[in-house]
């Protein structure tokens, strides 16, 4: 493996966890004021709370149960306050969603890449969602990968259906969405990749996969890697052997 391999690595990471980002937050503010006509994004949280809630827990007081509760407890902190006091309308206090507001002073601009393609997937009918599950795809391949390196063939696979997915997001909400995620596109194609950037891609990309299994050993599931060796030699530095990690399930 050469360092073009490396590098090529980095480009397809910063695509998706800083370029996609900045595009699929303006699909949610877009969504929320123009399609649900929300006045906030709190608003639009405090409407949506139901079907929320039951991505993060299994049981709630209105009875219903959910088979698969992907959001983490992070995440949903991030959106959703509790109460100091409340009365359950459904007349139960376990797993109570009536405790619950949606935080006045949360933005689009507090989601990561994965928040992102949850709450569109699941609270903007209408968005493609094939082109998120490419989005979630890609990023879930880079995240757990085995060393931070792409040939040459898998980064055009990657980055061809990652912009073409990120581009149809943008060119539905506006012509000037799609233009500047086109821009940041380019940009990021054609620049040197600097040192401290790098730096920090490095350290978020194994904040995530640490965060990951921090949330799943909460959840009793594991991560289906019995052994992953995150080797990132090529990142200005010998970081290789950062990360361990063992488990039998799976997550994606």
């Amino acid at each position: 493996m050469s360092r073009d391999d490396e590098a090529r690595y980095n480009r397809a990471c910063l695509l998706v966890l800083n370029v996609c980002p900045f595009t699929l937050r303006h699909v949610i503010n877009d969504y929320s004021l123009r399609h649900a006509g929300s006045l906030s994004l709190c608003d639009f949280l405090e409407k949506n709370k139901d079907r929320l809630f039951h991505l993060y827990k299994r049981e709630c007081c209105c009875g219903h149960k959910s088979n698969k509760t992907p959001m983490y407890q992070s995440q949903w902190d991030s959106l959703y306050i509790t109460r100091n006091t409340w009365t359950c309308l459904n007349g139960k206090r376990i797993d109570c969603l009536c405790k619950y507001d949606g935080k006045t002073s949360a933005t689009t601009n507090d989601m990561d890449v994965t928040l992102c393609c949850l709450v569109i997937n699941n609270i903007c009918p209408g968005v493609d969602v094939n082109h998120i599950k490419t989005i979630r795809e890609i990023r879930n391949k880079l995240i757990h990968a085995e060393s931070a390196r792409l040939d040459q063939l898998t980064f055009n696979g990657y980055m061809n259906r990652v912009k073409t997915a990120i581009c149809g997001l943008a060119k539905n909400v506006s012509a000037k969405l799609h233009t500047e995620t086109l821009e940041m596109i380019v940009e990021l194609e054609n620049r040197l990749m600097d040192p401290v950037e790098l730096r920090e891609l490095r350290n978020s990309i194994i904040d995530e996969k640490r965060f990951t299994d921090l949330e799943v050993v909460r959840m009793g599931l594991s991560t289906g890697v019995d052994y992953l060796v995150f080797d990132l030699v090529g990142w200005g530095g010998d970081w290789g052997h950062d990360l361990h990690r063992k488990g039998k399930g799976s997550l994606h």
